[in-house]
């Protein structure tokens, strides 16, 4: 555990006053700062997304769903999360967002079947639908296109990717 620790820059410490006193351990680790100076170039050669964007964020994982809108709302769009293919069409509804990040592997409605749902609705077609998911075959990715998604990452996803697939999505200003 301490060598864990201290190769992520963090240490461990352990305290005790004797024999029926107890113990006391304190783990140290540095935060994660996001590195605005140093922006990761997108792939679509350092474009930069023109303005903000409304994601959502679809996810049966709670905290990745999370952490994912949280880095998005760094970066500077809107986000909304939902934690199941239900939930995220109707989040889609209610939202409109321009772009949605979707899992596939998800209870009550797999992401196919909501990226299905999504592109029934009028307010489903111009969204740009991406799968955000651990299968990443070539039967994967033909199964994601033909459900209506636009692109296909595979987690976990690079920041530059996610990047690259945002400044593709982006709209011109009304």
């Amino acid at each position: 555990m301490k060598g864990l620790l201290e190769a992520h820059g963090g240490a461990v410490e352990a305290r005790s006053d004797g024999d029926g006193f107890g113990s006391e351990f304190v783990v140290r680790l540095p935060i994660a700062v996001p590195r605005i100076a140093d922006p990761v170039p997108t792939p679509a050669e350092g474009a930069a997304i023109p303005h903000s964007l409304r994601v959502l964020v679809v996810d049966d994982n709670e905290d990745a769903a999370e952490t994912l809108g949280q880095l998005l709302e760094l970066m500077g769009h809107a986000t909304r999360t939902a934690n199941d293919g239900e939930a995220g069409v109707a989040a889609a509804g209610e939202f409109l967002p321009d772009v949605v990040l979707m899992d596939i592997g998800m209870p009550k409605l797999n992401g196919y079947d909501a990226a299905r749902r999504i592109r029934a609705e009028p307010w489903g077609h111009a969204m740009t639908l991406v799968a955000l998911t651990g299968w990443g075959q070539e039967d994967d990715r033909k199964k994601s296109a033909a459900a209506g998604f636009d692109r296909h990452l595979v987690k976990p996803v690079e920041q530059a990717a996610l990047e690259g697939v945002l400044a593709t999505s982006a709209k011109s200003p009304a």
